[in-house]
Protein backbone atom coordinates (compact mmCIF):
# COMPACT_ATOMS: atom_id res chain seq x y z
CA UNK A 1 0.00 0.00 0.00
CA UNK A 2 3.08 2.72 1.21
CA UNK A 3 4.29 1.95 -2.50
CA UNK A 4 1.34 2.40 -4.32
CA UNK A 5 0.81 5.93 -2.20
CA UNK A 6 4.03 6.96 -3.05
CA UNK A 7 3.76 5.70 -7.23
CA UNK A 8 0.67 8.13 -7.15
CA UNK A 9 2.45 10.96 -5.19
CA UNK A 10 5.35 10.98 -7.90
CA UNK A 11 3.28 11.28 -10.61
CA UNK A 12 0.94 13.33 -9.35
CA UNK A 13 4.02 15.69 -8.64
CA UNK A 14 5.67 14.43 -12.15
CA UNK A 15 1.48 16.02 -13.54
CA UNK A 16 2.18 18.86 -11.44
CA UNK A 17 5.45 19.64 -12.70
CA UNK A 18 3.89 19.23 -16.87
CA UNK A 19 1.30 21.52 -16.33
CA UNK A 20 -1.83 18.68 -16.12
CA UNK A 21 -3.16 20.36 -13.04
CA UNK A 22 -6.18 18.27 -13.05
CA UNK A 23 -4.14 15.27 -13.60
CA UNK A 24 -2.33 16.12 -10.70
CA UNK A 25 -5.11 16.89 -8.15
CA UNK A 26 -6.95 13.70 -8.95
CA UNK A 27 -3.53 11.47 -8.59
CA UNK A 28 -2.78 13.76 -5.74
CA UNK A 29 -6.46 13.48 -3.88
CA UNK A 30 -6.26 9.33 -4.65
CA UNK A 31 -2.78 9.33 -3.00
CA UNK A 32 -4.27 11.18 -0.32
CA UNK A 33 -7.00 8.40 0.42
CA UNK A 34 -5.04 5.53 0.54
CA UNK A 35 -2.43 7.17 3.16
CA UNK A 36 -4.84 8.09 5.50
CA UNK A 37 -3.46 6.85 9.00
CA UNK A 38 0.16 8.21 7.43
CA UNK A 39 0.43 11.25 9.26
CA UNK A 40 3.78 12.42 7.16
CA UNK A 41 3.10 11.07 4.26
CA UNK A 42 -0.63 12.53 4.46
CA UNK A 43 0.82 15.99 4.96
CA UNK A 44 3.25 15.79 2.36
CA UNK A 45 0.53 14.51 -0.25
CA UNK A 46 -1.64 17.90 1.13
CA UNK A 47 1.14 20.42 0.40
CA UNK A 48 1.66 19.17 -2.96
CA UNK A 49 -3.07 18.94 -3.29
CA UNK A 50 -2.41 23.14 -2.15
CA UNK A 51 -0.46 24.11 -4.89
CA UNK A 52 -1.92 21.60 -7.49
CA UNK A 53 -5.26 23.16 -6.29
CA UNK A 54 -4.19 26.61 -6.86
CA UNK A 55 -2.62 25.74 -10.43
CA UNK A 56 -6.00 24.51 -11.64
CA UNK A 57 -7.35 28.16 -10.19
CA UNK A 58 -9.62 26.37 -7.50
CA UNK A 59 -8.31 29.31 -4.72
CA UNK A 60 -11.03 28.07 -2.45
CA UNK A 61 -10.18 24.84 -2.27
CA UNK A 62 -6.37 25.55 -1.64
CA UNK A 63 -7.50 27.54 1.08
CA UNK A 64 -9.57 25.50 2.97
CA UNK A 65 -6.59 22.81 2.94
CA UNK A 66 -3.94 25.38 3.83
CA UNK A 67 -5.96 26.21 6.99
CA UNK A 68 -6.63 22.30 7.49
CA UNK A 69 -3.04 21.75 7.66
CA UNK A 70 -2.17 24.58 10.38
CA UNK A 71 -3.84 21.94 12.38
CA UNK A 72 -2.17 19.06 11.34
CA UNK A 73 -0.21 16.50 13.72
CA UNK A 74 3.16 17.44 11.91
CA UNK A 75 5.26 20.40 12.71
CA UNK A 76 6.80 20.93 9.28
CA UNK A 77 3.45 20.30 7.79
CA UNK A 78 2.04 22.99 10.33
CA UNK A 79 4.62 25.41 9.04
CA UNK A 80 4.67 24.62 5.07
CA UNK A 81 0.67 25.09 5.58
CA UNK A 82 0.70 28.65 6.90
CA UNK A 83 3.88 29.48 4.92
CA UNK A 84 1.78 28.57 1.53
CA UNK A 85 -1.45 29.83 3.41
CA UNK A 86 0.66 33.41 3.83
CA UNK A 87 1.12 33.05 0.08
CA UNK A 88 -1.91 32.70 -1.03
CA UNK A 89 -3.65 35.52 0.49
CA UNK A 90 -1.15 37.94 -0.16
CA UNK A 91 -2.68 41.08 -2.35
CA UNK A 92 -2.13 40.61 -6.34
CA UNK A 93 0.24 42.90 -7.91
CA UNK A 94 -1.51 45.33 -10.14
CA UNK A 95 0.08 44.46 -13.66
CA UNK A 96 0.56 46.94 -16.22
CA UNK A 97 0.24 45.69 -20.25
CA UNK A 98 3.41 46.99 -20.91
CA UNK A 99 5.14 44.57 -18.37
CA UNK A 100 3.88 41.19 -20.53
CA UNK A 101 5.08 39.65 -23.79
CA UNK A 102 3.01 38.94 -26.10
CA UNK A 103 3.62 35.74 -27.86
CA UNK A 104 2.10 35.12 -31.09
CA UNK A 105 -0.73 32.20 -32.25
CA UNK A 106 1.38 30.21 -33.72
CA UNK A 107 -1.63 27.24 -34.42
CA UNK A 108 -2.40 28.64 -37.57
CA UNK A 109 1.08 27.93 -38.79
CA UNK A 110 0.83 24.22 -39.40
CA UNK A 111 2.98 22.22 -41.35
CA UNK A 112 3.88 24.60 -44.12
CA UNK A 113 8.07 24.23 -45.07
CA UNK A 114 9.59 27.77 -43.89
CA UNK A 115 9.42 30.66 -46.43
CA UNK A 116 12.11 33.21 -45.77
CA UNK A 117 10.84 36.78 -46.07
CA UNK A 118 13.98 37.64 -48.04
CA UNK A 119 13.13 35.35 -50.88
CA UNK A 120 12.11 37.60 -54.08
CA UNK A 121 15.23 39.61 -52.52
CA UNK A 122 18.03 39.22 -55.03
CA UNK A 123 21.20 39.22 -52.80
CA UNK A 124 24.35 41.55 -53.56
CA UNK A 125 26.95 40.32 -55.81
CA UNK A 126 30.47 40.04 -54.19
CA UNK A 127 32.81 42.85 -54.46
CA UNK A 128 36.00 41.40 -57.55
CA UNK A 129 38.82 42.02 -54.95
CA UNK A 130 38.29 41.57 -51.35
CA UNK A 131 39.90 43.85 -48.97
CA UNK A 132 42.82 42.47 -47.10
CA UNK A 133 42.98 41.70 -43.96
CA UNK A 134 44.92 44.26 -41.69
CA UNK A 135 47.20 42.60 -39.26
CA UNK A 136 45.74 42.17 -35.11
CA UNK A 137 47.52 45.01 -32.97
CA UNK A 138 50.56 43.44 -31.18
CA UNK A 139 49.82 42.00 -27.83
CA UNK A 140 50.44 44.60 -25.15
CA UNK A 141 51.55 43.76 -21.28
CA UNK A 142 48.89 45.10 -18.53
CA UNK A 143 49.86 48.73 -17.44
CA UNK A 144 49.24 47.89 -13.82
CA UNK A 145 51.41 44.68 -13.91
CA UNK A 146 53.76 46.14 -12.68
CA UNK A 147 52.59 48.13 -9.83
CA UNK A 148 51.29 44.62 -8.55
CA UNK A 149 54.37 43.32 -8.35
CA UNK A 150 55.59 46.61 -6.68
CA UNK A 151 52.95 46.13 -4.23
CA UNK A 152 53.51 42.27 -3.66
CA UNK A 153 57.17 43.69 -3.21
CA UNK A 154 56.43 45.97 -0.27
CA UNK A 155 54.54 42.99 1.42
CA UNK A 156 56.52 40.85 1.43
CA UNK A 157 59.13 43.53 2.69
CA UNK A 158 57.12 44.63 5.54
CA UNK A 159 55.99 40.89 6.50
CA UNK A 160 59.83 40.28 6.58
CA UNK A 161 60.80 43.75 8.48
CA UNK A 162 57.70 42.45 11.08
CA UNK A 163 58.90 39.12 11.51
CA UNK A 164 62.70 40.06 12.54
Amino acid sequence: MEHQVSALLQRGQQALEKGEYSKAVTLLEQAATLAEGNVVCTGEIHLWLVMAYSALGDQAAALALCRQLQRHPDRYTRQEGRRLLAILQAPQLKRRPEWYSQIPDLSQVGDRPYESPYAGIPKPTAAASPKPQEPPPPATPLPNAFIWLALLGLGVLTALAAWL
